[in-house]
C-alpha cells in the first residue's frame, strides 16, 4: 500500500544538501511537492517563498536530496540462481550455461515464484534508491500491476525458427495490451515498449515484426547486444558455442542460418530497429565505429558491467563512452547475473574501468548522470533531475560532505543502501529506513 507523503496541500522537505542533477548542487536545499510532482526545488529560502499555504514541512539534518535512481536495465522477475553444490550466479558457469539455466528455471518456476521473486528484487531496489527502472518483462506481466516503481516495461518476444514469427508477435501484442491496460488505470507509473530479445534468439523475420510493432504503438524497443563472445561468432557464421551448445540443448535447429552478413548497424537499419527510441543493452563488443553510427541513428545505450564481468564476457568500452560524450545509462541486469540491483554499485564499477583522463569529480558528475537524467531519457520516461513539473522522484540519503566537485566525487563514493534514508516515487514513501 502507497504512503502519501504529500497529503493535504502537498509536502516540503528540507536537507542540508540539494542534488538538482549532475550539475548543481545547493547547500542547504529543498524539494516542495504535491499531487505526484515537483513543485520547486533549490535553496530553502526560494522554495518556501513559492509555496501557498498548507504545505506540510519536515526536515533531513545530515542529509542530501537527490534525484531518484534509474535502473536502465533489469529483470526483476529473475532470482539468484543455483544449481546444486555451486552457485550460477557466480559466474562458475559458461555464459551459454548461464542462459540454459534460466530456461531451466522458467519452466520450473511456479506463478507464485515470479511474483515473489518480483517483489523482493523491487524492494532491494527501492532500498539503494531506485525509483525508476528498465524492466524486460517477466512471465507473469500481471504484476506489473502493483509496481510502486516507475517504469518502461518491455514485451519481449524470443524466437529463432522463422515460422514461429507470427505466433511470437501475437503473444507480444498481448503483452503489450495488458501492460496498456495496466497504465491506463492510473495505479501504476507504467509504459510499454517492445523488446526483441536478442540478434541470435530473434529470426530475421520476427526482428522485422518486433520493429513495426514498436513503430506502429509509438514505443521504445530495446535489445540485447554484442554482449558475448559466444554471441558475436554466433552472428559472424552462425557457429560457436550457440551453435553447438545452446540450441540443441533446447531441440531447436539453426543449421540454416549462416550469419547475418553484414555490420551490425546496416543489420538492424535494415530490420527498422534502428531510430530514436532504441535501447541498446551491454554493448560489449562493439567497435568504437559500430558506436558512432547506432548513435547517429537514434540509439541509446545501457552498460551492465557488473553483469558482463560476471559471466566472463568482457567490458564496455567506458572510457570511449566518456570522453566522446555518448550518452549512456546503466542498468544491474537481473540477480541471477550480480549480488544486489544497487545502481551506485553499478557506477563504482564503471568508473574502475574508466582509463581516460577526465578529473575524477568529472568522472563521477558523468557517471551520475548516466545513472539518473540519461537513464530516463533513454527509457523515454520523465524524471532524473529535480526541477518544477518532473515527476516526485527522490532520494533522500545521507550528506557526502564535499564542496564542489568533491561532494558529487563523495556521494558516488560512499552512497549505498546503508546510507539510503527515504525513497519517494510520485510523491509516495516506498522505502524509509528505520
Amino acid at each position: 500500500m502507497k504512503k502519501a507523503a504529500d497529503s493535504g496541500r502537498g509536502a516540503i522537505y528540507i536537507a542540508s544538501r540539494i542534488f538538482l542533477g549532475a550539475d548543481k548542487v545547493l547547500s542547504p536545499g529543498a524539494i516542495a511537492f504535491s499531487g505526484g510532482a515537483i513543485v520547486a526545488a533549490g535553496a530553502p529560502r526560494d522554495v518556501e517563498r513559492a509555496l501557498p499555504a498548507g504545505f506540510s514541512r519536515r526536515e533531513f539534518a545530515g542529509a542530501a536530496i537527490l534525484p531518484g535512481l534509474v535502473n536502465a536495465h533489469t529483470h526483476l522477475q529473475i532470482p539468484r540462481l543455483e544449481t546444486p553444490g555451486k552457485s550460477v550466479s557466480a559466474g562458475s558457469s559458461s555464459f551459454v550455461e548461464w542462459i540454459l539455466s534460466v530456461i531451466a528455471w522458467k519452466r520450473g518456476a511456479s506463478p507464485e515464484e515470479f511474483r515473489r521473486n518480483f517483489e523482493s528484487a523491487v524492494a532491494l531496489a527501492l532500498a539503494s534508491g531506485t525509483t525508476t527502472v528498465g524492466e524486460i518483462a517477466g512471465p507473469d506481466s500481471g504484476v506489473y500491476e502493483f509496481c510502486p516503481l516507475r517504469a518502461r516495461v518491455f514485451a519481449e518476444g524470443i524466437g529463432i525458427a522463422p515460422e514461429a514469427a507470427a505466433e511470437v508477435l501475437h503473444a507480444v501484442e498481448e503483452v503489450l495490451a495488458r501492460l496498456k491496460r495496466i497504465a491506463e488505470k492510473g495505479s501504476a507509473a507504467i509504459a510499454p515498449g517492445v523488446s526483441p530479445h536478442t540478434l541470435y534468439t530473434v529470426a530475421p523475420l520476427l526482428l522485422r515484426g518486433l520493429a513495426d510493432l514498436a513503430k506502429r504503438k509509438g514505443v521504445p524497443a530495446c535489445l540485447h547486444l554484442a554482449e558475448s563472445p559466444a554471441e558475436m561468432e554466433f552472428l559472424r557464421t552462425g557457429g560457436g558455442e550457440i551453435a553447438s551448445r545452446l540450441y540443441p540443448a533446447v531441440g531447436k535447429d539453426v543449421s540454416w542460418f549462416r550469419g547475418i552478413g553484414m555490420p551490425i548497424p546496416k543489420y538492424l537499419e535494415e530490420a527498422g530497429l534502428l531510430r530514436e527510441g532504441l535501447v541498446l543493452v551491454h554493448n560489449v563488443h562493439l567497435s568504437r565505429e559500430e558506436i558512432g553510427t547506432l548513435t547517429k541513428g537514434g540509439a541509446r545505450f545501457v552498460l551492465c558491467p557488473r553483469s558482463n564481468a560476471a559471466h566472463g564476457n568482457g567490458s564496455p568500452d567506458m572510457t570511449y563512452f566518456v570522453d566522446a560524450a555518448v550518452p549512456f545509462a546503466l542498468g544491474t541486469d537481473s540477480l541471477g547475473s550480480v549480488a544486489d540491483l544497487c545502481v551506485w554499485e553499478e557506477m563504482r564499477a564503471a568508473r574502475a574501468l574508466y582509463c581516460g583522463n577526465l578529473r575524477e569529480e568529472e568522472l563521477c558528475r558523468a557517471l551520475f548522470r548516466a545513472a539518473t537524467g540519461n537513464g530516463a531519457t533513454a527509457l523515454g520516461l520523465p524524471g532524473g533531475v529535480l526541477q518544477h513539473g518532473a515527476p516526485a522522484d527522490f532520494v533522500v540519503a545521507d550528506d557526502p560532505g564535499g564542496e564542489g566537485g568533491t561532494a558529487i566525487r563523495n556521494l558516488v563514493d560512499r552512497t549505498d543502501g546503508k546510507r539510503t534514508r527515504l525513497t519517494v516515487v510520485g510523491g509516495a514513501h516506498r522505502h524509509e529506513r528505520t
